[in-house]
């Protein structure tokens, strides 16, 4: 993989690709019923929903070569995938042992410590989420601790040490529309209440590790079949936790994929993603302009 500034081809990404025969053999996923699809531009919500601790994380039957890609990528791209400033210790170290408690109560998994030596790193290699703790300092919420192998179009080194403005510059209408309300959600957070939420992109093949906030497109282009192929559905189940001690928050990101072709079966669905998409008016504005292109009209011969 590239170093620096330097952006990952495609093949390059391939090299960190799950068996995409594993997600394509499943059957349609329950998780599509927990997309918001409501008509409305999605700058102005922040769409969060309370969340039952029991179902805090998300262990699935992916789990195994989800954590075996994060094992390599730990290994050959470490400073890509994990850093926490030394401020950020004492509140990565809480961090890892509640997700740690977590997965031992509610997944029967108890964390072997011994796989890395920072716990926040440790505990990262036995879920299948990214971890993200963001740390209040110098009056604003930063983002002080990261594990990040499957990254969504950005790059951890970008990112890390940032306030929340800094980290979401890039997402259009981000400053105008949602910076004061996650600022003010983020203070007023319990640790006994924390919320979740779903996000939804489209993307041209199943690679879950995408550190570029260019998406490079296949060898073969993109050429719509009938059943969709070869887009996929991208989403990431996002939650938001505060902790006890030391009052940091712990974000964590799941993603999860199927093929688009699955909209088949749920046209129920992909009606309400059409409608979602006009109420935006220029869809271009919110997903990369090649994906639009490429999912809307199919899309729409499915939904109408």
């Amino acid at each position: 993989m590239p170093h620096g500034d330097s952006l990952p081809s495609y093949d390059e990404l391939a090299q960190y690709a799950p068996d995409a025969s594993l997600y394509a053999a499943a059957p349609s996923p329950t998780w599509l019923n927990e997309l918001d699809l409501k008509p409305a531009p999605p700058h102005l919500k922040m769409g969060t929903r309370s969340l039952d601790v029991a179902t805090w994380l998300s262990p699935d039957h992916f789990r195994n070569g989800e954590l075996d890609v994060k094992r390599r990528l730990f290994a050959d791209r470490p400073e890509a995938v994990f850093a926490c400033l030394s401020h950020a210790d004492d509140a990565a170290h809480e961090a890892a042992y509640v997700v740690a408690e977590w997965m031992r109560v509610h997944a029967g998994v108890n964390v072997d410590w011994s796989v890395h030596p920072h716990p926040l790193a440790a505990v990262s290699l036995h879920v299948q989420e990214d971890l993200a703790l963001m740390v209040f300092r110098d009056g604003d919420w930063h983002l002080d601790a990261l594990s990040l192998c499957f990254p969504s179009l950005w790059r951890l080194s970008d990112k890390i040490g940032k306030s929340t403005g800094a980290v979401h510059g890039p997402v259009r209408h981000y400053e105008n529309d949602l910076s004061r309300k996650v600022d003010n959600f983020f203070s007023r957070l319990k640790p006994d209440t924390p919320v979740w939420r779903r996000n939804l992109t489209v993307k041209p093949y199943p690679f879950l590790h995408l550190p570029t906030p260019t998406l490079p497109m296949p060898p073969h282009g993109i050429a719509v079949t009938a059943d969709g192929s070869p887009l996929w559905l991208r989403s990431e189940r996002q939650t938001l936790r505060a902790l006890p001690k030391s009052g940091a928050l712990l974000f964590t990101i799941r993603v999860q994929m199927t093929p688009a072709r699955h909209l088949l079966e749920r046209r129920d669905i992909a009606a309400q993603m059409l409608a979602m998409f006009d109420s935006w008016g220029d869809p271009h504005s919110m997903h990369t302009p090649t994906m639009v292109d490429a999912f809307v009209p199919w899309l729409r011969s499915i939904a109408e």
